[in-house]
């Protein structure tokens, strides 16, 4: 080989050499500290939002460590709210107005989707803000329901959407029939729910004439309950009972108060702590009722 080649061979050789010494070698920069955005409510001794909180007034733990608050406001994203009708309730008067009164009191704050769920859900109204194409789904709803129902898959149905599409503010509201079997095992629809980020409320009727018809093959006698009164304590929902289908339009209206009062607590993990996914937060304000998810998704 040429001399003034291997000269030059030689000269590469030892740019890649320092380059790489010089990289080895420089200051890595920390790893910002992770935000992460948790929404609750919080109402006072008669259930009415209490709307004058600040991050002072607000305690969050995650890992069981105390984390920093940055912010604590009114919820600004919009809604992404899937309503769930169980399909026996839909030829019900009551029920229906219920529903029309909720929708028109939200809509303006949310993209809200109308579904029955019977042995299948059915979506009636996929997701819109607009007044008239809601009501007029409402109206369509089927005078004609079958008395069966798969409850808990048709809530984990529409869990599993929520966690495809990743939508900024999601929440679920169910009307639904207490008590009863559901043949898809509990502990997974509120594994689902708290993966989804969701907050779930229902409104669950009982009493006579309000039993719950069974469905072949099913084996779990609690779990419609269970994740009827889990699903909303989990996520920091509601879960209001009625005893007759005249309860479910003031039943609503209360959760319609909470969607609509929502706070946004934002939080900061330090740098280099890896994020869980349980968390606990608490109010510092005596005399309220505070509302939150205790798990947060990844």
């Amino acid at each position: 080989m040429h001399a003034n080649s291997v000269r030059l061979v030689f000269m590469v050789v030892g740019v890649l050499l320092t380059a790489a010494s010089l990289t080895a070698d420089w200051p890595r920069l920390p790893a910002a500290p992770l935000n992460r955005t948790v929404l609750v409510t919080v109402t006072d001794r008669g259930g009415a939002p209490v709307t004058d909180l600040t991050p002072a007034d607000f305690v969050v733990k995650e890992g069981g460590k105390e984390r920093e608050i940055v912010k604590a406001e009114p919820a600004k994203a919009r809604l992404r709210l899937a309503l769930g009708i169980e399909e026996r309730l839909a030829p019900d008067t009551a029920v229906r107005l219920g529903v029309f009164e909720f929708v028109k009191r939200i809509a303006s704050a949310a993209e809200i989707s109308v579904i029955t769920i019977g042995l299948a859900n059915r979506t009636v109204v996929d997701f819109t803000s607009d007044p008239a194409a809601l009501v007029g789904g409402i109206n369509t709803l089927t005078l004609n329901a079958v008395r069966e129902s798969n409850l808990a898959e048709g809530i984990l149905e529409i869990v599993e959407g929520f966690i495809a599409k990743k939508p900024e503010r999601p929440a679920i509201v169910v009307v639904a029939i207490a008590g009863g079997p559901t043949s898809t095992d509990p502990r997974n629809v509120l594994a689902k729910l708290g993966d989804s980020g969701a907050t779930l409320h229902t409104v669950a009727l009982g009493g006579a004439g309000m039993s719950s018809a069974p469905v072949g093959g099913l084996s779990d006698e609690g779990g419609r309950d269970q994740v009827l009164g889990d699903g909303p304590k989990q996520s920091g929902g509601r879960h209001l009972t009625a005893n007759a289908t005249a309860g479910v339009p003031k039943a609503l209206q209360q959760i319609a108060d909470d969607l609509l009062s929502q706070y946004a607590i934002t939080y900061v993990l330090p740098d280099g702590v890896k994020p869980t996914k349980r968390i606990s937060i608490t109010t510092k304000r005596r005399g309220v009722t505070l509302r939150a998810p205790s798990t947060i998704p990844d």
